[in-house]
This record gives structure tokens, sequence and C-alpha cells, in this order.
């Protein structure tokens, strides 16, 4: 993770030189305790998030009751956020992210879901796994790894013919598995991507300090890459130009779990003009 991070606070250095100082100013923090569980086909997550804000919002998922704003948090808050750093490494991750919301981007399609948290749930989902079965259409093969376990990708992923692996670190879907397919433990998920012809990995993989190693994984065993990301939402079109993911689908907020539209940007890597990384 930390390898993946250094190299973004150098590229947002870079890339917002021309841009205006405070459109980086990190003008607020949230911390959000959360238990959901938006459609059947999903587990009940217990789950924390902690946001951003510049002139949009980063966020970044954690362990349930580990977001603790205290006050050490209000010397941060009117800094640039391409500079600080929070008191844990989810908050450094959402400020990043708020840093990356105010440089320019270039989605080569976006989607927009509306209605109930339920529907825009599936609707993500469906578009999500759709990306992954376009990849999948051009290896020729059959295997698809989940890693992050979303019970609504897993739902959509048993419509289609391939075989499913998953991993996460969660005890219960470990035990138990989800929709029927088995879940093993998230320390063998560079395994899984390995032994895949496409991964579909979710964002939180950076907070988990995995992302890192999913993404070498992927291009020593010419494994199609795939990363759904909320948590590090605006490093989508960095992560295909820079690290060589084939395709992100980034859910800026506001995200599915509030009302209103919701918006989903595809990045292709291949739509950035870029020459396949390693053995991509």
């Amino acid at each position: 993770m930390d390898g993946i991070l250094e190299t973004l606070r150098t590229v947002v250095v870079d890339r917002s030189r021309d841009i205006p100082d405070d459109d980086f100013r990190l003008r607020s923090l949230w911390g959000v305790d959360y238990r959901s569980q938006p459609t059947a086909y999903e587990r009940f997550m217990v789950y924390s998030f902690v946001m951003a804000q510049t002139v949009r919002q980063g966020c970044c998922y954690a362990d349930f009751g580990s977001v603790r704003l205290g006050e050490p948090s209000d010397g941060i808050i009117g800094k640039d956020a391409r500079l600080v750093r929070g008191e844990t490494p989810e908050q450094d991750i959402a400020i990043l992210d708020a840093a990356f919301g105010a440089l320019p981007r270039s989605p080569g399609n976006v989607v927009t879901i509306d209605g109930a948290p339920d529907v825009k749930a599936l609707a993500r989902a469906e578009t999500v796994v759709g990306e992954t079965m376009r990849l999948l259409a051009r290896t020729g093969g059959r295997r698809v790894a989940q890693i992050g376990v979303m019970g609504n990708l897993i739902h959509y992923l048993l419509r289609e013919d391939v075989e499913i692996t998953a991993s996460d670190f969660e005890p219960d879907l470990i035990e138990h598995g989800i929709l029927g397919v088995p879940v093993t433990s998230g320390e063998h998920s560079a395994q899984l991507v390995a032994e895949s012809d496409v991964a579909l990995v979710c964002g939180e993989t950076l907070a988990s300090r995995t992302l890192e190693e999913l993404v070498e994984a992927a291009a020593e065993h010419n494994t199609r890459l795939v990363v759904f990301a909320v948590t590090g939402c605006h490093f989508a079109e960095e992560y295909c130009r820079t690290f060589g993911v084939d395709t992100v689908v980034a859910e800026p907020q506001p995200q599915y779990l509030f009302q209103g539209p919701s918006a989903l940007e595809i990045y292709r890597k291949d739509a950035l003009g870029q020459s396949p990384n390693g053995k991509h």
C-alpha cells in the first residue's frame, strides 16, 4: 500500500501545478459508523468510513468503530490536502482521495444510477460485472476471482458461465461463504488473482494493504484486473495510467447508500492510449 500511496502523492503534486491551491484546501472530515443490508444478496454490513472534503469528497472504508475524529484532526482542517496526514491510514487515504478529486478527470464512460439504495446497489453491481465480463471475453477464459467479497457482485457473477473464487478477511464469510460460493482468507488473495483470468477487486484492498501485491500478481500471471473503487474513487484514472489496472469502476460521493442519483465513472486502460503493462 505504501508504494501506491507514495506514488499517488507525487502524482497529485505534479498534476496540480496549474490549479489554484485553494481547491486543495481540506474543508471537512466526517467519520461514519453504519449497519446496512441493502439487498437480500448482500451480507449484513457493519462498517465505518471516513470522508474528507476539498472541492469534492474522498472516502475510505474502515473497520467498524475505528474512525475517530478527535481534536488532533482540528489542526489539519484548512491545510493543503496534498501535504497533510491524518491520524490513521484510512484518514490518509480519504484525504489524498479528496486531493485527487480537485484534479480534472476524463472517464471513458459515466453511468448514472437512481432510485432507492437497493435499486442502486444492484445497478452498480450489474455495471461492474458487465465490465468484468467484457475483459473476460478477451481472454477466452472462465475463471473470475472476486477479492473483497460483495454479495451483489457474486449474485451477478453467478448468472454468468464462469468459475468463481472469492477471498475476504471477514471471519463469518470465510466460515460460511456467500450465496453458495466458498470464501477463502484474504491472505490467499494474490494466489487467487494469479490463478484467474480476470480478478474483480474492491478498492478497500488499498486500506487493507493488499492492493499492491494484487496488481503485481496480475501483471506477473497475465490476469486482467478490474477495480471497483469507492475507497479511493478519485485514484481511478491513475490506477489505469500508472499501475496498469485494466478497468476501474469508480463511485464518487454521493454513493448508492444516499438518496438521489449516483454516478459510476468507468476508466479503461486501453482507452487512455497505454501500452500493455508487463504481460497484460
